[in-house]
């Protein structure tokens, strides 16, 4: 029979001193933790008192914005990422297409602006504040252009008959005018959507001139007349009977996908008053959304102009072009 072993007192004192020992860890370690607790809950109240706001919200502001706002008046939000969610709130009425996808600022008279988690809208830092209302997270602001400019003759709103008719020259060919073509869209990635009424020319899909939206090079949406220039030749969209102001004023893109790619050829855009060219301008992949503007000489102020846009390339491959303009 084995001996019985003899109680070993030593190193049962030792395990209580090391359970001690960890008990005081593990308390040091909890104080230790309440100020990242504490921390915690202060950032997690920052983070949700500045989220974006809900539909629920927008839609609540429905009423005050359009009490604020008077017609013509542009509506911008701030910042600009949550224009979207504003106008599916809000509805195109407060904010229609030409508005939304408009060429610039300058052609307004005064602006409302929405302005949420603080943010200002940048495109307006030249108007001043006529009037400031807070309505729960948002910032409404009524701002008045100081020197908006007087639109004669916007160019976008007239490419249908009998103002306008296009035509390709090289072959010469007029282009169809079809108001109930089928609507195309490119999906993600692909061409900008080709409206039902547009002038169809030769050559294929591509080659129409109609309105649409492109996205510039930042990605804001920008509603122009789509005119891809052919193999050659030029593409040549007239006007007839346009009243002039003293200026051609406008801008010019590709849809932003193709141009940042910075691979193509550059694309010209001559402008012609009663067959003289008044003005050429050229555009370079990563140009961007580019203005332009020409001065009419002594066509300024004639009250019934012909008008012509022409776009031509060295090489038409994947020349997304797009322009609007104005006289003024």
């Amino acid at each position: 029979m084995a001996p019985a072993q003899p109680h070993d007192t030593t190193s049962s004192a030792g395990g209580s001193a090391r359970a001690r020992r960890r008990a005081r860890r593990w308390g040091l370690l909890a104080l230790a933790g309440l100020p990242a607790l504490g921390l915690g809950e202060l950032a997690a109240h920052v983070h949700f008192s500045e989220s974006a706001p809900d539909l629920d919200a927008y839609r609540a502001l429905a009423a005050p914005l359009a009490a604020m706002r008077r017609p013509g008046d542009l509506v911008v939000v701030a910042p600009a990422w949550a224009d979207p969610a504003a106008r599916r709130a809000l509805g195109d009425a407060l904010s229609p297409l030409r508005d939304a996808a408009r060429p610039d600022e300058t052609r307004y008279a005064a602006a409302v602006e929405i302005s949420a988690l603080g943010q200002r809208a940048e495109e307006l830092a030249g108007f001043r504040e006529e009037a400031r209302q807070e309505h729960g997270p948002f910032v409404l602001r009524r701002l008045v252009n100081p020197r908006p400019a007087r639109v004669v003759y916007d160019f976008v709103e007239h490419v249908a008959p009998p103002s306008a008719d296009v035509r390709v020259t090289d072959p010469p060919a007029a282009c169809r005018w079809n108001p109930r073509a089928r609507i195309a869209a490119g999906g993600l990635g692909g061409h900008p959507t080709f409206p039902a009424e547009r002038f169809e020319c030769p050559g294929g899909l591509f080659f129409n001139v109609g309105v649409t939206v492109i996205a510039d090079e930042e990605f804001r949406p920008r509603r122009c007349i789509w005119s891809h220039p052919p193999r050659a030749g030029e593409i040549v969209t007239r006007f007839r009977g346009v009243p002039l102001g003293d200026v051609i004023r406008g801008h010019a893109g590709m849809y932003w996908i193709i141009e940042r790619e910075r691979k193509g050829a550059p694309v010209t855009l001559a402008v012609r008053v009663n067959g003289e060219t008044v003005g050429e301008a050229t555009h370079v992949d990563g140009d961007g959304w580019a203005p332009f503007e020409f001065p009419l000489g002594a066509h300024a102020g004639a009250a019934g102009a012909e008008v012509e846009f022409a776009v031509r390339t060295s090489d038409y491959t994947h020349r997304h072009y797009c322009f609007e303009a104005d006289t003024r």
